[in-house]
């Protein structure tokens, strides 16, 4: 009888690894991935903006299709901890006939950081939303996520230096 919960439950775990796989792959070969132009990886943040008391540094990308009420994130991300700081405080704005879109994110005190961007659906704009919120009424000091939702499946990263 163990044995076979156990077969049931691993039989179901590869099913759903299979299936992330050959979303991805979908995702990858027909464009519907979404990419960071810039920076590179390892390239240092150009542009800097100040922002109040820090500064704001773009960041592009490219996405074949943002799909209905979906919303590009920028997260700033600790490769130690793996900690997330959503940057709520420019919205990426997506260009449709470019496919091109365009954030920014806020220096967050180290040299080296992780730059995500995601595809977020409507549950997670609502949390990334109120994070922003919560972070602002406490005189700007945002706590870190712990990580990011696991529903933002169309995301990716690149590591960047700030100079």
């Amino acid at each position: 009888m163990l044995v076979a919960v156990v077969a049931e439950i691993l039989e179901g775990l590869a099913a759903t690894g299979i299936a992330g796989l050959v979303t991805w792959g979908y995702r990858r070969y027909f464009g519907q991935q979404i990419e960071i132009t810039h920076p590179r990886p390892n390239e240092a943040l150009t542009d800097r903006e100040p922002l109040g008391s820090v500064y704001a540094y773009p960041v592009r990308g490219t996405l074949k299709r943002l799909p209905k009420s979906h919303e590009i994130w920028l997260l700033r991300q600790d490769e130690t901890t793996e900690q997330v700081w959503p940057q709520g405080f420019f919205n990426v704005k997506y260009d449709h006939e470019q496919k091109t879109w365009f954030g920014k994110i806020c220096y967050g005190g180290k040299k080296n950081i992780r730059i995500v961007a995601v595809v977020a659906p409507p549950t997670s704009q609502d949390f990334f939303r109120y994070y922003q919120q919560v972070g602002e009424s406490r005189q700007y000091i945002f706590e870190p996520l712990k990580r990011i939702p696991a529903e933002c499946r169309n995301q990716t990263s690149v590591q960047a230096r700030f100079p």
